[in-house]
């Protein structure tokens, strides 16, 4: 095992730079915990800032939607004046302001197409929000009048129509949402996995076939078939070394999860991910024994596709154009195995299925460039 020795020894060398890349992506883990434990995992109705100037008379119309909107945001009372409305929205203390005008109560009633002039803060969700609510009340009461619904009743059947509320449930809450940061954590981990496997792999086996060293072993007692044993082995070892030591953070910074399905599913999945990265480092030292030109590709495919297939960046961010690229690279089927395994509430074969699937892709991929790797090698051979 005089091969395999050496090639750990070789290997301790790329020590530094294996550290490198885990301290920089345990800070960026780390970043990822403390951002995601801040966000809060429950349900809460936003509530908006109105104000509501009545030009019409005290109404029972009037009064009925003026309880809906304190009852549905928060109420703001402004004197009606210009400049009173403008400053209050300039300096926020309002989002939204809805002047009923004269005789809206009649109009309204009698069909005619009369309006609520309204002000509002420019580009702000919570007058979308706003909007939304007074729009609501006006079709129900529309709605009922077109129906033939008395003006006495009318108020009592909006009132009962909008009291109703629905009870909202937040699905996915795994393990106090330790789930969806050991997805981050598993989808930060291509950039690290790919650039790490690929630098030592490579740099290590670029060592074994240089000149020197492939004239000593033609005159040495081990055999060709015994050398290239023993360099798989230690490439298999240090790759699954790797892989291991990058699993452990996990169960360390999220061990609930990672001790249930999900968790499992997220190790299985970087294990796929972890073997086609060692048949690639293997394809890249048949294509080039340049140091410089390895670390130039291990650069650009890590950051590359960590840039492209949801990495860096969330898929639901990346233009169609974007993923459709992403999808020629099994970075992205990585990715998206993570997110769905994240979203999984039950865990029979329909739902496992797409999980699995992608999966399997990455294995053609590693399937596909392990040929590409025997017929280089093949190639070289003849020549």
């Amino acid at each position: 095992m005089i091969v395999f020795k050496n090639y750990l020894k070789v290997t301790r060398s790329f020590l530094s730079t294996i550290i490198l890349y885990t301290l920089i992506f345990i800070a960026i883990a780390i970043m990822t915990t403390v951002s995601g434990s801040q966000q809060s995992q429950s349900f809460v109705t936003s509530q908006s800032s109105i104000a509501l100037i009545n030009h019409d008379q005290d109404t029972e119309l009037i009064q009925t939607f003026q309880k809906y909107v304190q009852t549905h945001a928060q109420y703001v009372e402004l004197e009606d004046s210009d400049d009173q409305l403008r400053d209050a929205l300039f300096f926020r203390k309002v989002d939204y302001i809805m002047i009923i005008p004269k005789n809206f109560t009649d109009d309204f009633l009698n069909g005619k197409d009369i309006k609520i002039q309204t002000m509002e803060v420019p580009d702000s969700t919570s007058a979308t929000y706003s909007k939304t609510l007074m729009n609501r009340f006006l079709n129900t009461a529309q709605l009922y009048l077109s129906a033939g619904i008395s003006s006495h009743d009318l108020t009592h059947y909006i009132q009962d129509d909008l009291n109703i509320h629905t009870q909202v449930t937040m699905l996915n809450e795994n393990h106090d949402g330790q789930i969806s940061q050991a997805r981050y954590f598993y989808n930060f981990s291509n950039y690290s996995l790919l650039a790490i496997i690929i630098v030592v792999i490579s740099m290590v086996m670029i060592s074994f076939c240089e000149d020197k060293i492939h004239r000593r072993h033609l005159i040495s007692c081990v055999s060709y078939q015994s050398f290239n044993r023993q360099l798989l082995l230690g490439n298999v070892v240090v790759t699954l070394g790797i892989w291991l030591f990058y699993v452990m953070i996990s169960f360390l910074l999220y061990q609930k999860a990672m001790c249930s399905i999900p968790g499992l599913l997220l190790v299985l999945n970087s294990f796929v991910f972890t073997i086609f990265v060692l048949i690639f480092s293997f394809f890249l030292t048949k294509l080039t024994h340049e140091r410089e030109a390895i670390s130039m590709i291990s650069t650009v495919v890590s950051l590359g596709t960590s840039f492209i297939a949801g990495v860096f960046v969330p898929q639901e961010f990346l233009a169609p154009f974007v993923l459709n690229i992403a999808k020629l690279t099994p970075t992205y089927w990585f990715i998206t195995g993570n997110n769905q395994i994240a979203q999984l509430s039950q865990y029979t074969m329909t739902d496992l299925f797409p999980v699995f699937m992608n999966m399997g892709i990455i294995v053609l991929f590693g399937i596909g460039f392990y040929f590409f790797t025997q017929f280089i090698s093949r190639f070289q051979l003849k020549k």
